[in-house]
């Protein structure tokens, strides 16, 4: 029998489509697994459940009919709390907007999951307008790891990689601006991909995220999921008129195409990360795997622009991204400071301070790091390095300081993809001797998610998938 609570959506999927399974079945799983288990992790922040029981009878109904409302027909899927889903509160992950009425339309990305038939039964927990690397705030509290309760999920799709890993859902929608979906996914044993830059439109938005450096995408158990999810959502929309054209083919359907011999250059410290053992332990076993497929692997010392004044451009490009979030939240901040989390209106103010120098200077490093990454892929056609540089930290949030003393900063190895736009993609790599997820990451060329994915399959084949443990979190 399918364990329902760790299927995948694939496999749910299945079996609505045959009958054996329906979406109120589902949906009343779901809703139980909520409250047998979110207790633990509070990864759920908002979550309506009559209205969820309604839409899931009238799917049911209609697939008894013999209707085809979508590819995603009665899978319950969770919005993180960055994004509009109708009839649920967009409250940003601060208290501040706490008690926001209910966004009266869906954002782009979740409309199109509705359209494919998915139920949206609720939203995850997300630090401040994602401004975290650790998912906690004053409206909803800490959200909690479930390999290990004490540790973080990861920020800021924190809440969606919780109840993921948790076995609430099978699907949730993330973002990623630095890392947000990557290294969420990596604490917390799933893979987790950062699409290039467009791939999935965003908005409508009252301002345009001019830094251009988040990308919208989804929480899955597996790689076919991540794909499906991808296909469902990828293409130009008018509400974001940066978003890239519709791809010319099937990401699922790219899965199963035989991948020719790929040149992979394996990076480890990018000349500003010390990772720990465990990871370096798993990036090695990955790339002999990756070898014996057929693969060219070489090793590459190849460091970033500015390393010998790290960590001053991961500052400087945090100060700009706090003015962008200041920009949008003037109004607000003028008007009730004091709403707001201190530590995030300290970021907000700081951010304020932006001088033109220090605007220039970032740009110019982005500059940089497009013409070191496209050197790389001159030689190279996959990356392969770590995702994070440690396991997940405490649940409170990392130790800063430390970090970049020991050169274990969180967004060290992921940030930079960001900024130049390049998809990439984050796959567990088994356990380290703590008993935390670890995990690898690779990095395609622009626009060639084809190529990643099917990389990242051979991964998962080879390293298997992590289940976190039962223990702590039945109530």
């Amino acid at each position: 029998m399918t364990d329902l609570n760790y299927a995948s959506a694939t496999e749910l999927l299945a079996l609505m489509k045959s009958g054996a399974l329906s979406p109120r079945e589902l949906t009343e799983h779901t809703l139980q697994r909520i409250a047998t288990v979110d207790g633990a992790i509070n990864s759920v922040v908002a979550l309506d459940p009559d209205r969820a029981r309604n839409e899931a009878d009238a799917m049911t109904e209609r697939l008894a009919r013999g209707e085809d409302p979508g590819p995603l027909a009665g899978l319950p899927v969770l919005v993180k709390d960055l994004e509009d889903a109708a009839g649920f509160p967009t409250t940003r992950g601060t208290r501040a907007f706490r008690n926001t009425p209910p966004a009266a339309h869906d954002g782009t990305h979740v409309a199109r999951l509705r359209a494919a038939g998915a139920l949206i039964i609720g939203k995850t927990n997300t630090p401040p307008v994602g401004a975290a690397v650790h998912t906690a705030n004053d409206a909803f509290g800490i959200t909690r790891n479930p390999f290990d309760l004490t540790r973080s999920p990861g920020g800021s799709s924190g809440g969606a990689a919780a109840a993921v890993a948790a076995g609430i859902v099978s699907l949730a929608t993330a973002g990623d601006g630095g890392g947000s979906t990557r290294i969420p996914a990596a604490l917390c044993g799933l893979p987790g991909l950062k699409p290039s830059r467009g791939r999935i439109p965003q908005g409508p938005a009252r301002m345009p995220n001019w830094p251009q450096n988040t990308v919208l995408t989804g929480m899955a158990r597996t790689i076919r999921d991540t794909a499906l999810h991808l296909d469902i959502t990828a293409g130009h929309h008018p509400s974001d008129p940066y978003s890239l054209p519709a791809p010319s083919g099937s990401y699922v359907s790219a899965l199963d195409q035989p991948l020719p011999p790929l040149r992979i250059g394996v990076l480890t410290t990018l000349g500003v990360a010390g990772p720990r053992p465990e990871m370096l332990a798993a990036l090695h076993r990955v790339a002999t795997m990756l070898r014996t497929h057929g693969h060219i692997l070489r090793e590459d010392e190849a460091t970033l622009p500015g390393a010998d004044t790290y960590p001053r451009p991961f500052q400087l490009r945090q100060k700009l991204l706090a003015y962008n979030r200041y920009l949008a939240l003037a109004d607000e901040l003028d008007t009730r400071p004091d709403d707001f989390e201190p530590w995030f209106t300290k970021l907000l103010h700081d951010g304020s301070t932006l001088t033109p120098e220090e605007a220039a200077a970032h740009w110019a490093h982005r500059a940089q790091l497009d013409q070191w990454t496209a050197q790389l892929f001159e030689r190279y056609d996959l990356l392969l390095l770590p995702t994070v540089p440690t396991t997940a930290w405490p649940a409170e949030g990392p130790d800063t300081l430390t970090a970049v003393r020991e050169g274990t900063l969180p967004i060290a190895y992921t940030s930079l993809f960001n900024d130049t736009g390049h998809p990439a993609i984050t796959v567990p790599a088994g356990l380290a001797p703590d008993g935390l997820p670890c995990s690898v990451q690779l990095v395609a060329p622009h626009h060639r998610e084809d190529r990643l994915l099917a990389a990242a399959r051979l991964v998962e084949e080879s390293e298997g998938p992590l289940q976190a443990p039962a223990r702590d979190l039945d109530q």
